[in-house]
C-alpha cells in the first residue's frame, strides 16, 4: 500500500492524471450530447407507448381498425417526426447539418428574393456569409465551440485551447499512449520537466503553424471545420523520444505510434486533418533533430543541494488581505468585469462572515456595496441565501434580510426561494423591521404552497 502511495506522488502519476482529466472532459463535452439524445429519444418513445396503451390503440378500434404492429410503427414514426421538429437534435453535428438544410431551403424560397428586392446581389459569397452567421448564432452557445479553433471564424486565441478536445476516439487513445510513452522514455535523458516544457511549447506554438499554413494548402476549403487535438505536438514529442532511445526498441515504438496517429488523421478524422497529417512529418523530423542536439537543461546534476537563502518576507495580515481582495472584486465590478468579481466574492466573502470577532462595520459596508443596484453579479441565488443564513446565525439580522432578499430576487428554484422568503419574513417580524413587508413575504410563502409544515408555521406567525 505504501508503494502505491509513493507511486501516486511521482511526476509520471501527474502525467497519467493529466490524460485522465482530458479523457473525462472529452467524454463529457463531446459524447454527453449523444447520451442525452439517446435518453431523450427513449423518453419520447416511452411517452408515445403510454399514449398508445391508454388512448391511441383505442381510437383505431373505435373506427373499426385493428391497431396492428405496422400501424403502431407508423404512428410512432409520425410522433417522433413531430417531436424532433419541435426539439432539434442535441448533437451539434446533426443540428448544424439540419440548419444547413433549413437555411438552403429558406434561401431558395425566400432569402434570394428578399435580398434582390433590396438591390443586394444574392451571390455565393453572401450565401456563405449569411449561413456562417446563422450557424455561429447556435455554435457560440456550445462549450466545445469555445475550445476548438475554426480557421475561418475563430479568433487566434482559440489555438490556446484547441488541444483540449480531440477529433475522434482513436486520436485520443493514440495521444494517451504516445504521450505517456514519450514521458516515460525521456525521464532519464531529459527528465519530466524539460520534456513537459517542450510538449507544452508545442501545444501552444504549433497550432499557429497550422493556422498560418492552411491557406497554402488544398485543405483550405475545409476552413469552416473545427481544428482540435494535440497531433502536431505529439509528433514533435515522439520524434524527440525516437532519437538515441534506450532501450533501442523504444525508437520503433515511437515510430509506430507516430505512423498510427498520421494514418488516423488522414483516414479517420475529417477534412482539414489531412493537412495535420502532412505537417506531422516534418515535425517528427524536427523532434529527432531536437532529441539529437538539445542536452538536458533541467535538474542535470544530482546532489545539487545549493539553496539560496530565502529572504524573510513580511507576512500580510490575513484580515487586511481579505478586505483588499473584496475591494478588488468591487473595483472589478465597477469595470463591469462581473464574472471575475463574482469568483472572488464567492471565494472570499464567507470569510468576512466567519471572522471572530465579527467586524460589523466592514460586513455592512461590503454588503451595501455588493447590493449596489447597477451591479450584475452572476452569483446563484442559493449562494446569496446561504450567506444570509450565516449572517442570521451571527445575529446580523439586517444584513441577513438584505442577503435573503437578494437571493430571492435571482433564485429560480421555487422551493429554495420560498424557504428564503420565510426566513426573511420571520426575521422582519422578530426584530420589528418593516413588519408589513415581512407579513407580505410570509403570505407569499403560504400562497405558493398552503399544505406543508412551512405554511403551518406561517399561519402561526400571522396569527391565522
Amino acid at each position: 500500500m505504501a508503494s502505491i502511495f509513493r507511486a501516486c506522488k511521482t511526476p509520471y502519476a501527474l502525467c497519467v492524471l493529466f490524460v485522465l482529466i482530458l479523457g473525462i472532459l472529452n467524454l463529457k463535452i463531446q459524447y454527453g450530447p449523444v447520451w442525452e439524445e439517446k435518453s431523450r429519444h427513449q423518453d419520447a418513445v416511452s411517452e408515445f407507448d403510454r399514449y398508445w396503451e391508454t388512448e391511441g390503440a383505442e381510437i383505431f378500434r373505435k373506427v373499426g381498425v385493428e391497431p396492428t404492429e405496422k400501424i403502431y410503427q407508423e404512428e410512432l414514426e409520425a410522433h417522433l417526426k413531430r417531436f424532433y421538429s419541435k426539439n432539434p437534435s442535441l448533437i451539434p453535428q446533426k443540428r448544424i447539418a439540419q440548419m444547413k438544410e433549413d437555411f438552403q431551403s429558406w434561401w431558395e424560397t425566400t432569402g434570394k428574393k428578399s435580398y434582390a428586392a433590396n438591390e443586394v446581389a444574392p451571390d455565393e459569397k453572401l450565401y456563405q456569409s449569411e449561413l456562417n452567421r446563422y450557424i455561429h448564432a447556435y455554435t457560440k452557445t456550445l462549450p466545445a465551440y469555445h475550445l476548438f479553433f475554426i480557421p475561418n471564424s475563430s479568433s487566434m486565441a482559440a489555438l490556446f485551447t484547441s488541444w483540449i478536445l480531440f477529433p475522434s476516439l482513436p486520436s485520443f487513445l493514440i495521444f494517451a499512449l504516445g504521450f505517456l510513452f514519450a514521458m516515460q522514455a525521456m525521464k532519464n535523458r531529459w527528465g519530466y520537466l524539460q520534456t513537459a516544457l517542450f510538449f507544452i511549447a508545442g501545444l501552444f506554438l504549433l497550432g499557429f503553424l497550422f493556422a498560418g499554413t492552411l491557406s497554402l494548402s488544398y485543405f483550405e476549403r475545409y476552413a469552416d471545420s473545427p481544428y482540435m487535438g494535440a497531433s502536431l505536438s505529439l509528433a514533435l514529442l515522439l520524434g524527440i523520444s525516437a532519437w538515441d532511445a534506450k532501450p533501442k526498441f523504444f525508437a520503433g515504438i515511437s515510430v509506430i505510434l507516430f505512423v498510427l496517429d498520421l494514418l488516423v488523421n488522414w483516414l479517420v478524422n475529417p477534412n482539414l486533418y489531412g493537412w495535420v497529417s502532412i505537417l506531422s512529418v516534418p515535425l517528427f523530423g524536427l523532434g529527432i533533430f531536437l532529441g539529437k542536439r538539445v542536452p538536458r537543461l533541467t535538474g542535470s546534476k544530482k546532489g545539487k543541494n545549493a539553496t539560496a537563502p530565502a529572504e524573510k518576507m513580511k507576512k500580510e495580515d490575513p484580515k487586511e488581505s481579505l478586505r483588499k481582495q473584496l475591494s478588488e472584486a468591487l473595483d472589478l465590478a465597477d469595470k463591469a468585469e462581473y464574472d471575475h468579481a463574482s469568483q472572488i466574492l464567492i471565494q472570499k466573502f464567507g470569510f468576512l462572515l466567519r471572522e471572530n470577532p465579527l467586524d460589523e462595520e466592514a460586513l455592512k459596508s461590503t454588503v451595501e456595496a455588493m447590493l449596489y443596484p447597477h451591479y450584475v453579479f452572476p452569483i446563484p441565488g442559493i449562494q446569496w441565501i446561504a450567506w444570509g443564513t450565516e449572517a442570521a446565525q451571527k445575529q446580523q439580522f439586517e444584513v441577513a434580510i438584505q442577503l435573503y432578499e437578494k437571493g430571492i430576487s435571482v433564485e429560480k428554484d421555487e422551493k429554495i426561494r420560498r424557504r428564503a422568503l420565510f426566513y426573511a419574513g420571520d426575521i422582519r417580524l422578530s426584530i420589528h423591521l418593516d413588519e408589513e413587508k415581512g407579513k407580505a413575504e410570509l403570505e407569499e410563502v403560504e400562497s405558493l404552497d398552503s399544505t406543508d409544515i412551512l405554511a403551518a408555521e406561517v399561519r402561526k406567525l400571522l396569527g391565522k
